[in-house]
């Protein structure tokens, strides 16, 4: 990757990845994450929780219980949207992801997790479950306050991170004059860049 402008968008990819890191109402921190079952794709809005350019990954949490994980034990091909309408710029990347459970990495993760997010991994009901009626999937007890340690080990027993290694990047920057697109794609240690019709 030689080129000036391939360098400073790569730089720019790490930048608005980073921001979105430590504020969370930047655009990014949210994002769209794609996986495939048998039959159907399925799409749905989970938060970015950790990310390296250099190791080529980013983290999201999730419910050992939930479909997108049974989903990707069969197939670990993933791909994941980000975009700012106010600076125009979308960014996909697409790979493969590994899925923590109980292990150094999810218990480091998890200690750092709210006491009240704690909850939403303490469901009675696996999630996207059918329910007769309403609930909110919080156990009574903690509804209206923060879990003990105790009570919350119940939700560490379904916590994961989905780690999405990423082999490819498609940078897109909207732009009434022209838009901008490129796409970096990694193979071991090499980054190659490479114009794209928009």
């Amino acid at each position: 990757m030689k080129k000036k402008e391939f360098q400073e968008i790569y730089k720019k990819i790490d930048d608005l990845m980073s921001e979105a890191l430590k504020d969370s109402s930047h655009p990014y921190r949210t994002f769209s994450l794609a996986t495939v079952d048998e039959k159907m794709p399925s799409l749905r809005t989970v938060v970015l929780r950790d990310f390296s350019l250099n190791k080529q990954y980013f983290d999201c949490h999730s419910d050992l219980r939930s479909p997108k994980i049974k989903e990707l034990n069969k197939n670990r091909k993933f791909s994941a949207l980000f975009y700012s309408s106010e600076k125009k710029i979308q960014l996909r990347f697409n790979g493969t992801v590994e899925i923590f459970h109980q292990n150094s990495i999810t218990k480091e993760r998890w200690d750092k997790v709210n006491p009240s997010s704690k909850r939403c991994y303490m469901g009675p009901f696996n999630p996207s479950d059918s329910l007769e009626e309403y609930h909110p999937n919080i156990p009574d007890n903690v509804q209206f306050k923060n879990p003990s340690d105790k009570d919350s080990e119940l939700g560490y027993n379904n916590f994961v991170i989905i780690r999405c290694n990423f082999n490819e990047i498609d940078f897109l920057r909207l732009k009434y004059s022209g838009h901008t697109r490129c796409k970096f794609t990694f193979e071991k240690e090499d980054v190659n860049a490479s114009w794209v019709a928009p």
